[in-house]
């Protein structure tokens, strides 16, 4: 399991996005910046996404989402109830082959 570092803010990837368009000639080193604000953010989710992968495999049933943001959360959100749906349907169906190869012999 990993542990995500709290940020300082809710919205960085926003904040960062807003000031660097709006006034980037105003940000000292503003393509270092946002480098590394693009950086942080793809740590993040591979963390995440490394994270989810190992929560799957080890068939967990709750999820600690400490310090993730609303942001980086909405990334997973498209696929992951639909990769637990049908991890729950292989289950079952493997269950049930189990099941009917057992009464029938």
């Amino acid at each position: 399991m990993y542990v995500f570092t709290s940020m300082p803010c809710e919205h960085y990837l926003i904040v960062a996005q807003l000031v660097l368009s709006a006034g980037a000639e105003d940000v000292p080193n503003a393509q270092q910046v946002k480098t590394l604000i693009k950086d942080i953010w793809d740590l993040r989710i591979a963390k995440l996404r490394t994270s989810i992968a190992e929560f799957i495999k080890g068939e967990g049933t709750h999820a600690k989402l400490d310090y993730l943001t609303l942001h980086e959360l909405n990334t997973v959100r498209p696929f992951l109830p639909h990769a637990l749906d049908q991890l729950n349907r292989l289950t079952k169906n493997t269950q049930s082959a189990a099941f009917n190869t057992t009464t029938q012999d």
